[in-house]
């Protein structure tokens, strides 16, 4: 069963409503390759994410030296819909750290930070979004090209 660009993009974007998490992984530091788990909220227009990175972690450390990532967003549970993606990560200035934990906060009231952080925004370039229910195996692929970066 073929799917719509517009089908694919409401389905991300269900998984990407439907989740708190993402797994983020980056290379480029000294410990390289890097997998993360972090919150993460979520632009409806342009599917970009918006999340906090520890400013003295090792994934703040690899975005340094190289800004592109892999990312999961998932249940961990394989009939569950869920999207891997790859895109570019962005270190937003500290005059953005309001509008970040703003996102976050609408998302999530809950949430909050225990350790110095930085904002980051993902330019998703391509999202592949399995689904047991919709028989979406191999997934199916939304490119959103290299959007622009805040």
């Amino acid at each position: 069963m073929s799917a719509t660009e517009p089908e694919i993009k409401s389905a991300v974007l269900d998984v990407l409503k439907a989740n708190n998490a993402i797994t983020l992984a980056s290379t480029g530091g000294l410990y390289s390759p890097w997998v993360l788990g972090a919150f993460f909220a979520a632009d409806a227009h342009d599917l970009a994410l918006y999340l906090m990175l520890e400013s003295s972690g090792k994934t703040l450390t690899n975005l340094k030296q190289n800004s592109d990532v892999a990312l999961l967003v998932s249940q961990n549970d394989p009939t569950k819909d869920f999207v891997q993606a790859q895109g570019t990560a962005t270190l937003l200035p500290a005059t953005e750290e309001a509008a970040v934990m703003m996102r976050l906060k609408e998302k999530m009231p809950w949430f909050q930070l225990y350790t110095p952080s930085v904002p980051v925004r993902i330019d998703v370039k391509i999202w592949f979004i399995s689904s047991f229910s919709r028989n979406w195996f191999p997934a199916k692929v939304l490119n959103t090209g290299s959007a622009s970066k805040a």
